[in-house]
Formats: structure tokens, sequence, C-alpha cells
């Protein structure tokens, strides 16, 4: 598997992971003061950044 496949596959799950869709409508599970799947959301968007972040720095350093 190529890095960037692994890139790819890793946005996926994050993607699969951060949009609420599997959660049920009559969740009242609480983390932080909002809603778990608010909490899961958010978390699986700062992994993205982090990972665009990661792999920006690392072609530019590749590239030198």
């Amino acid at each position: 598997m190529t890095k960037n496949n692994l890139y790819v596959l890793l946005y996926i799950i994050l993607i699969a992971i951060g949009i609420p869709w599997y959660w049920p409508q009559d969740s009242r599970s609480i983390i932080l003061g909002v809603p778990a799947w608010v909490a899961v959301a958010v978390l699986c968007s700062l992994l993205a950044s982090l990972l665009t972040a990661y792999i920006l720095i690392n072609s530019l350093s590749d590239e030198e």
C-alpha cells in the first residue's frame, strides 16, 4: 500500500466516524457538555486537520 492510498483510507475512516449517521436519535450521551456525536465529529475534524498538516509538511520537506 502506498502512502497516498494510506492517506485516502485514513480520510475515509475519519469521515465515516465523524458523520453522525450511526448515532441513535434518542441518544442522551454528553461529553464535555455537548452531545457525544458533536464531540466525536469535532475530534474527527481535528484529526483530519492534523493529518492534512502532516501530509503538507512532509511533502514540502521531501521536495527540498
